[in-house]
């Protein structure tokens, strides 16, 4: 029996794998069930088995973005009490190998730029990606910055951060993202007037 439930979750995540991998490249509307389920080789059935529809299986496509993030690159600065200099390049580390082992860019930026912040069908589960990732600047920030300074800081870094998220999808250069990262660290440090 466990055999068979290990089968069924093994079909699950293969499905969820793949249907990211054709969301993050091609985006959502231009993606099918149809070349889903062809490239997992399963049926449509199967697919249906565990998503009841393509939108429940991007909702749990982006769960598991937001969960990767949230385990092993959010946690770099949130399991910290006092993030500083150190803790900030772990993260901005982590973030860059990320992004270049997945060119194709950000999956939940590229599904809020296809389907709009007006769309609603998105909308609670993009914010809350993107809340923690301005969040952890800010902790990080809060760290030689008043509270509203830190505020600012945090939601230039991440715009700026996802803006090189872009360029590094469209021209394949990770230097603008790695160039960003150390003018971000600098902002920890004290400057001498």
């Amino acid at each position: 029996m466990s055999s068979i439930r290990a089968g069924r979750q093994t079909s699950r995540q293969r499905l969820l794998d793949c249907a990211i991998c054709f969301f993050r490249a091609k985006g959502y509307s231009a993606t099918g069930i149809d070349e889903i389920v062809k490239a997992c080789g399963i049926t449509k059935g199967s697919l249906y088995y565990h998503f009841e529809s393509k939108e429940s299986l991007a909702f749990a496509a982006i769960d598991q973005i937001h969960d990767y993030f949230r385990t092993h690159i959010f946690s770099l600065i949130t399991d910290v009490e006092h993030p500083g200099t150190k803790e900030f390049g772990a993260f901005n580390k982590a973030i860059e190998e990320f992004f270049l082992s997945h060119p194709d860019g950000c999956l939940i930026a590229n599904l809020c730029l296809e389907i709009g912040v007006t769309n609603a069908l998105f909308a609670k589960q993009i914010a809350s990606y993107f809340s923690d990732w301005r969040a952890c600047y800010f902790s990080v920030f809060t760290s030689v910055h008043a509270p509203a300074v830190a505020t600012m800081l945090a939601e230039d870094a991440l715009a700026i951060i996802q803006g090189c998220i872009l360029m590094h999808r469209i021209n394949g250069d990770l230097a603008p993202l790695q160039r960003q990262h150390r003018t971000l660290v600098d902002l920890l440090s004290p400057k001498i007037r």
